[in-house]
């Protein structure tokens, strides 16, 4: 979810090569398989729901570099293997994606950034058949969960996508407290036990626990002038995106705020054992990401995907895309090769 923070943090280093190597071979590497061929299957433990429910999986098109656009998918897992205290995460092996966010940056620099949040509730086709995809993390078939996760993105979004990163909740926590804490400003005190949220009226400068715990709440309660702890209006899982949202455009908005370079290289090499990026992402290019992206809170566009609520024949409670995401991408952005007309042939 926070790759491009850390990206940024590499990127402002130019003239400490060295030590930006050294701080950049800190980071774990995954390796990306790009589909040429569909060999679907329906999962075995959860039957999909009517054909008509979510469109079909396509093969998704290819990267390229006559696209007009940088796109980036980013990625925070609900990975517990860096936690300490499990208590309220609950444990299991593995991660699944509890944040998905698609980073469209036009390369004419004449159109504005752009983000799409995909929640992890969105019942989707894959290339194993349908399921949730936060679930498309645990891998199929003979792909990895990384392939697996972005091929679905690229086939409901049409978008080839460029780079990928992940960081889990440790590595979240981490950056936050290396970036000075993340405001929150809320009207009263709220809480959420199952979240660990604690925070009081007020602005308050959370810490990273706070921050995660504050993203991650479902089930925001505030505390009313009687002493009542009521649920907040509105709050689900897809305030939960928008919460998201905020975080990150707040971070990209951090990526100039360095007093030196030295600074910059001390935060970087902290964070980056917490960070996977794909193996073709070159330090080079991670520079001129950052230092492009410097400065855009302002310039951002979110691009928000309409969903409703859905129940599988398994009787699992999700949501489904309300309109076609690819249209309302390309509604926005303009990508010279989006379309079915630029996507691999088959077989």
């Amino acid at each position: 979810m926070l790759f491009v923070v850390a990206i940024g943090l590499f990127g402002v280093l130019g003239w400490f090569a060295a030590s930006a190597f050294r701080a950049w071979s800190g980071l774990g590497r995954m390796d990306i398989e790009r589909m040429t061929t569909i060999v679907a299957e329906e999962t075995e433990d959860e039957p999909s729901p009517d054909d008509t429910a979510v469109p079909e999986f396509r093969l998704p098109p290819i990267p390229s570099a006559k696209d007009g656009i940088d796109t980036f998918l980013m990625v925070g897992t609900d990975s517990r293997d860096n936690l300490d205290d499990l208590e309220g995460f609950g444990h299991f092996e593995g991660a699944r994606a509890d944040v998905i966010l698609l980073l469209i940056r036009p390369r004419n620099h004449q159109e504005n950034t752009a983000i799409v949040s995909l929640p992890r509730d969105l019942w989707v086709a894959t290339p194993c058949g349908q399921m949730r995809i936060n679930d498309t993390l645990q891998g199929c078939q003979d792909m990895n969960g990384e392939s697996t996760l972005l091929a679905t993105v690229e086939s409901l979004t049409g978008l080839g996508v460029d780079h990928v990163a992940i960081v889990d909740m440790a590595g979240f926590q981490e950056v936050v407290d290396r970036l000075g804490g993340y405001e929150i400003c809320v009207e009263n005190p709220v809480r959420d036990p199952k979240a660990k949220l604690d925070l009081p009226a007020g602005c308050h400068l959370a810490d990273g626990a706070d921050t995660l715990a504050w993203l991650r709440s479902r089930n925001t309660q505030e505390q009313m002038e009687d002493g009542r702890w009521v649920r907040m209006d509105g709050v689900n899982d897809l305030t939960r995106n928008e919460r998201q949202r905020k975080f990150l455009i707040d971070m990209l908005g951090r990526l100039g705020n360095f007093r030196d370079p030295s600074e910059a290289l001390e935060t970087a090499q902290a964070i980056a054992p917490f960070v996977t990026v794909d193996q073709d992402l070159g330090i080079a290019q991670a520079v001129s990401l950052a230092w492009s992206m410097r400065g855009l809170e302002d310039d951002i566009t979110e691009i928000d995907i309409p969903v409703q609520d859905y129940r599988t024949q398994a009787g699992a409670q999700v949501l489904i895309a309300a309109v076609d995401i690819e249209s309302v991408i390309a509604d926005v952005i303009a990508v010279e090769t989006v379309g079915q007309s630029e996507r691999q042939a088959a077989g």
